[in-house]
């Protein structure tokens, strides 16, 4: 009687390793198949430039961010010293041709 049941459990379990070795290895397959691995690499494009633009985006906030801190430390009645009419931020051009090196 114990023989037939330790003789069932290793049916059982080796039947079941079986099938769960043989879905592990058409999974595998299914994944390296060149349908999916278009979707795989689309995805990951798509990802990857919206990381891109999300960079971007925070990247022009920073810059406008300082562009602000700037404007304000130069524009304040603290600091005189610095010609206005060399440089037109607003415009972001400049109006004189003068070499301050």
């Amino acid at each position: 009687m114990r023989r037939i049941f330790w003789l069932s459990v290793g049916v059982v379990a080796g039947a079941s390793g079986t099938i769960w070795a043989e879905r592990k290895v058409r999974t595998q397959l299914d994944s390296l198949q060149p349908d999916h691995l278009v979707v795989v690499a689309q995805k990951r494009a798509t990802s990857l430039g919206r990381q891109l633009l999300d960079a971007a985006l925070e990247g022009r906030s920073a810059m406008q961010d300082r562009e602000a801190e700037l404007r304000d430390q130069y524009h304040s009645p603290l600091v005189s010293e610095f010609p206005r009419d060399v440089v037109d931020i607003s415009a972001r051009r400049v109006t004189e041709s003068r070499s301050y090196r």
